[in-house]
């Protein structure tokens, strides 16, 4: 019989299907959390040209690799056939050796197919699993992977730099954490860039960087002034801004 509560496949990642808006104030809420389903959000944006990369970069390929993965892992944690979601194992070494298995899967699709969402979205896939088993420098190390897979200047590695971001920000490792949330924040193709920065500006306030905290939270307050932002990270924008000093007169 299984124990605890049921989980989805992927329980820290967003609905596939939300919108965008949505899924902003869910990564605000959970930064921990992020970047699931990296597929459905580009396709929901629009903001890349995903037609030409299923022929020329074989994005197919990678997604059948990460559903294949995918499916083997639920089957392993004794979900039904179909299913996307399952209850924890009775024995808990069941779930550790199917997620370690799963993680060096997902691994290995991340490496071959370098390039494509869907081995951005298998590296990310790797370290969420390796974080689930207690290992976070390898989860960290995968997050990267996912960074370095993801073309510069596009979504796909704003999303990738957030979740390493997220993951920096689970350890409390804050200056990181602000880096990665402030590098997502300076790709204007990215529809999610001022929720990086406002990320970005209460990261390096927690990192004891309070300048470069206010400097973003006043950017954030200026270019997106009509910006939703769950109450607490709101907040403490709000209390950065309010913490700058006046300008000079005249100026």
């Amino acid at each position: 019989m299984a124990r605890g509560a049921d989980h989805d496949l992927a329980e820290s990642l967003p609905d596939l299907g939300s919108a965008l808006d949505r899924a902003a104030h869910w990564v605000g809420e959970n930064p921990a959390a992020f970047l699931g389903g990296v597929l459905a959000v580009l396709l929901v944006t629009g903001a890349i040209g995903l037609t030409s990369w299923l022929g020329e970069r074989g994005e197919v390929k990678a997604a059948e690799a990460v559903a294949a993965v995918r499916a083997d892992f639920l089957k392993a944690m004794g979900a039904p056939a179909g299913a996307t979601g399952f209850s924890e194992p009775a024995n808990p070494e069941t779930g550790r050796k199917a997620r370690e298995d799963a993680a060096a899967r997902f691994a290995e699709v991340g490496a071959e197919h370098g390039g494509t969402t869907a081995g951005v979205e298998a590296w990310v896939e790797a370290g969420n699993l390796r974080q689930q088993l207690g290992k976070a420098d390898e989860a960290t190390e995968a997050w990267k992977r996912a960074v370095e897979a993801a073309p510069a200047g596009t979504p796909l590695r704003g999303l990738a730099l957030e979740r390493l971001a997220a993951g920096y920000e689970d350890r409390a490792a804050w200056k990181e954490a602000a880096a990665a949330h402030e590098e997502a924040s300076g790709i204007e193709a990215f529809p999610l860039r001022y929720h990086a920065m406002a990320n970005a500006a209460r990261s390096f306030a927690a990192a004891g960087e309070r300048e470069r905290a206010v400097a973003l939270a006043a950017r954030v307050g200026s270019e997106a002034p009509d910006l939703e932002l769950p109450d607490s990270v709101s907040a403490r924008l709000d209390e950065l801004r309010a913490s700058a000093p006046p300008a000079p007169a005249g100026s």
